[in-house]
């Protein structure tokens, strides 16, 4: 794998979180809040103040882009700022997801022996 990859691995759940939302597109930071609370079916909420020091901190790392201004579809008149994910965000969030993965088999071939035993 590539060492420019590598180096974000593992990811915090709340970096994630905000790759895999904006992995299927450009968002603002509260529809992200909004998708993110959605997804987990509530469990999880992302603060705002937290989400936009993380962004910050993913666009310095080159992530996530900041993908300029604009008004929001859902809002009135009210500019957004838009965020995006990068290409080495997107291997980032690949490489994460199979490590996830491979934990999540490792967990179930455990889990599996314990039931046995």
């Amino acid at each position: 794998m590539n060492p420019s990859v590598l180096r974000h691995i593992p990811l915090q759940p709340r970096d994630y979180l905000i790759l895999l939302t904006l992995a299927r597109g450009e968002r603002h930071g509260y529809g992200m809040i909004q998708l993110v609370e959605e997804r987990t079916s509530g469990a999880v909420r992302l603060d705002p103040a937290n989400l936009y020091r993380a962004l910050k901190r993913l666009i310095k790392q080159g992530l996530v882009q900041d993908a300029g201004r604009r008004s929001a579809p859902d809002a009135r008149d009210e500019r957004r700022r838009y965020y995006a994910i990068t290409n080495l965000g997107r291997r980032v969030v690949a490489a994460e997801a199979s490590r996830q993965a491979e934990l999540l088999e490792l967990a179930r071939g455990l889990t599996g022996k314990e039931q046995q035993a």
